[in-house]
């Protein structure tokens, strides 16, 4: 039977400044066509994704390829800090409410649901970030990681953290990882995958 991956998140997920295989997930779709003739892998990731994005767009796109697997990645945009608004973008409380509704629509489509937190940063490059209005902090990240932990728990949804996994050297702005950030990411999801014999 063949399985159909979907991923949906932002732009590291999208694969952002890895100038050598064009990101984590496009090396998992790699690895996957050279291994994998049964798993079709689409990334419909955008830059800025948030968990609202995610929310508003991706029941009819996953539905639309019959998708048996959904992994998500999402997180850091939600936690940027606005220096004009000094708010958060997503607030705790929204971001809770939004992966519970991401969780329930996901499970009206398959029982295979995954999440991925996000990656920790470097914040003498993030506070502030020099292209956008926003901070990028690693308390603000560990929160809305650990909420999303949470709600993975309540829910019996597979949950990876990847905070702490890069090094400084392994981002190309402070934000986005570069090559060497996006493969130390494939390895732990595709590791992970193996493990929870999603793949093999």
């Amino acid at each position: 039977m063949d399985h159909v991956f979907c991923i949906f998140g932002d732009s590291t997920a999208w694969g952002a400044w890895d100038l050598e295989k064009g990101g984590w997930a496009n090396r998992l779709w790699l690895y996957l066509g050279e291994t994998h003739e049964d798993i079709e892998l689409y990334n419909l990731s955008i830059s800025g994704g948030t968990t609202e994005t995610i929310l508003a767009r991706f029941e009819s796109e996953a539905l639309i390829r019959k998708a048996d697997v959904l992994i998500f990645q999402t997180g850091g945009n939600d936690s940027a800090y606005n220096r004009m608004t000094k708010k958060v973008l997503v607030s705790p409380e929204a971001f809770t409410n939004n992966l519970q509704n991401i969780i329930t629509k996901a499970k009206a489509i398959t029982n295979t649901i995954l999440f991925i937190g996000f990656k920790n940063c470097d914040e003498s490059k993030t506070t502030p970030v020099s292209w956008i209005d926003f901070d990028y902090t690693n308390k603000s990240i560990q929160e809305h990681n650990e909420i999303m932990r949470t709600a993975c728990e309540k829910n019996g949804v597979l949950f990876i953290d990847i905070f702490g996994t890069l090094d400084n050297n392994d981002f190309f702005d402070g934000l986005h990882p570069n090559a060497s950030g996006h493969k130390k990411i494939y390895q732990k999801v595709s590791a992970f995958l193996k493990e929870h014999k999603l793949i093999n």
